[in-house]
């Protein structure tokens, strides 16, 4: 069995938002990684996603992305974060821009206003998000994106919030808000409105498709799976948890993915290797093939896309074709 290539590592589950869709914020946070107990994990990871809770609460968020960084041979690293620590996240960004151009960082958007403040539950909370964005915008940090989670009160935003991350010159990622009873510890995240998603999607989703970047066109296919996810509780392409990619949460504890809850090993206790490729993981990767908790969020797709190519390709092909003929997307 290989070793996997895409991770999410949470650090810590202290938490400095109050969000409606996750109640992590809620419970006890427990352990927290410390920059060597990274040099346990795999050194083939290529694509690394660090989140929390708030990940720049810990003073060594800046050791721990080094340390991630020259373990696993400059892989890419994304740090998710509510950018509510803008003391923190712009002490700490001349540091990260200096480990290499592959570390970037997510910063949450969940809509204009006090449509965001409601949903992050911290007043105040837009003007904060925006300062930090536009602070590091100031200090040329690039490998930026605003990241906003889809949910009934603020589909009718999300093309907002992508116009304003084109006008910072930042990058721009979506999902529905989803379920996990062991990680966002709650199971009352609803559908959205299809037609109203499907409205606000394609018009990312167009912009996307007709930009240079080849990035964005496969962004473009993700938000495709993201409507398709939302309609039908279907995923666009197999999952490849458990094999390509994993979760880890701060105490150690490997999982498959961040919603199914069966627990591979915990890397205190053995190396990595071991519990990758024991009988129990074993068992655990026939179960995804057999899921019967259905997702589509970037930390499983990825590598999914990656394991299967040309299904994204040949549905940028036919959609960039579509839109140059004056016709509309197919998300199918």
């Amino acid at each position: 069995m290989h070793l996997p290539v895409d991770a999410v590592v949470a650090v810590t589950y202290r938490c400095d938002s109050r969000c409606n869709m996750c109640n992590l914020w809620k419970i006890d946070p427990g352990p927290e990684m410390i920059a060597r107990d990274l040099q346990k994990l795999p050194s083939t990871l290529k694509d690394i996603n660090i989140t929390g809770g708030e990940p720049f609460l810990l003073d060594d968020i800046v050791e721990i992305v080094r340390t991630l960084y020259d373990h696993c041979g400059k892989p890419r690293i994304v740090i998710s974060t509510s950018g509510f620590q803008k003391r923190k996240i712009v002490h700490a960004a001349p540091s990260l821009m200096k480990i290499g151009r592959r570390v970037g960082i997510a910063v949450s958007l969940d809509g204009i206003g006090e449509t965001h403040d409601k949903i992050r539950g911290v007043e105040g909370g837009f003007q904060m998000v925006v300062d930090t964005l536009g602070q590091l915008k100031k200090m040329g940090y690039k490998n930026v994106r605003v990241a906003f989670t889809v949910q009934r009160e603020n589909v009718k935003h999300l093309g907002a919030v992508y116009d304003l991350s084109r006008q910072l010159g930042f990058q721009f990622t979506t999902s529905v808000a989803q379920n996990s009873e062991f990680y966002f510890f709650t199971a009352d995240n609803q559908q959205v409105e299809p037609g109203e998603l499907e409205n606000e999607m394609k018009y990312v989703m167009r912009k996307e498709l007709l930009s240079l970047s080849p990035k964005r066109w496969l962004r473009a296919y993700f938000y495709a799976g993201v409507l398709r996810y939302n309609k039908l509780g279907q995923r666009a392409l197999k999952c490849t948890a458990g094999r390509e990619s994993f979760f880890i949460d701060p105490a150690g504890i490997i999982y498959p993915c961040l919603t199914l809850e069966k627990q591979m090993g915990n890397l205190n206790e053995h190396d990595f290797g071991r519990i990758w490729k024991s009988g129990i993981s074993e068992k655990i990767r026939d179960s995804v093939d057999g899921c019967g908790i259905s997702c589509w969020m970037i930390c499983t797709a990825r590598a999914s896309m990656k394991k299967n190519p040309l299904k994204p390709l040949s549905w940028i092909f036919r959609n960039y074709i579509r839109l140059l003929a004056g016709r509309g997307i197919s998300v199918d």
